[in-house]
């Protein structure tokens, strides 16, 4: 145990150290609620309480500005408790003006108790990306044909991570888009870093506060998101997300023991209030169960 401890603080170590990128100025989607979809930015940010989790986002950047981007996102992921490891599916779809990506992957995490309450996973996502263009017209105004040499093909996609949990901290750094190229004009993203953490203050038997810091590292560009959020048992939740371009409105409300509904609503900030319309986030989320009296209110999934 002590040898994979030590290779996991390794890992650590390796993916925090990545450099970032500059194989493409393209970035993965900022969702809002960074903590409902983190299996997205991170292989080994898996729920591990032996429940399917599936959750379907739909968000819309600028709506109502012509060729918004908007983002479709499925996750999924089963934990096997038996064997202290987590399978997990994602499906990201984009689209804006000309431009189509799809990406594809799938997740393997393996859990790790180092203490009474503590917990490391270890994870892994292997996949496909795409990156589709198609006739329009560019910002400037100007026609746009695809030719054969606009046209890209699939690439492999491979992410790492690690993630720290107990029934208060939630700490993870992961590292996605590993610059691999198969065959020629493969649709490739610039590598990406992620880092996080949260602390989870349990305020009385009915109410707790957890607040999260998230930082965001592409080509080019990097952002930071802070965010609270209070939550009521298992009811319902509200909160608050900063980043450096926009500030997010938050609410979420368990609809019954299997389903939840959450929405964000981006509010951009400084330069972008003017030029850009604010941003509308929905996600559906299904759990095929619920926890048990002994678990904590506050669930990071």
């Amino acid at each position: 145990m002590k040898r994979i401890v030590e290779f996991g603080f390794g890992l650590i170590l390796l993916v925090a150290l990545v450099p970032a990128s500059r194989l493409r100025a393209q970035s993965d989607a900022q969702f809002s609620q960074f903590y409902a979809n983190r299996l997205f930015y991170n292989p080994a940010g898996m729920a591990d309480d032996n429940l399917l989790h599936v959750s379907l986002t739909d968000r819309e950047q600028y709506w109502g500005t012509a060729h918004h981007p908007g983002y479709r996102l499925l996750n999924g992921s089963y934990f096997f408790n038996d064997q202290n490891m987590g399978v997990g599916l994602t499906i990201n779809q984009w689209n804006a003006n000309i431009e189509n990506d799809l990406t594809i992957k799938a997740s393997y995490m393996y859990r790790l108790q180092v203490g009474y309450d503590a917990y490391v996973n270890f994870g892994v996502s292997v996949g496909m990306i795409h990156r589709f263009l198609r006739d329009g017209w560019l910002p400037d105004g100007s026609r746009f044909i695809v030719t054969d040499d606009d046209k890209f093909n699939p690439n492999l996609d491979l992410g790492l991570g690690v993630e720290f949990h107990t029934s208060h901290i939630l700490a993870g750094v992961a590292v996605q888009h590993m610059p691999i190229k198969l065959g020629d004009n493969p649709a490739r993203t610039a590598l990406h870093s992620y880092y996080y953490f949260g602390y989870n203050f349990f305020l009385d038997e009915e109410w707790s506060l957890f607040p999260m810091l998230a930082l965001r590292m592409g080509d080019r560009c990097t952002n930071i998101d802070l965010n609270v959020r209070a939550m009521y048992r298992d009811l319902v939740n509200f909160g608050v997300s900063y980043r450096l371009d926009a500030l997010a409105l938050m609410a979420g409300v368990n609809i019954n023991k299997n389903f939840s509904l959450s929405y964000a609503f981006d509010i951009n900030i400084g330069v972008t209030s003017r030029r850009y319309k604010p941003s509308h986030e929905l996600i559906v989320t299904y759990r095929c169960g619920f926890r048990n009296p002994d678990r904590p209110l506050v669930k990071f999934e």
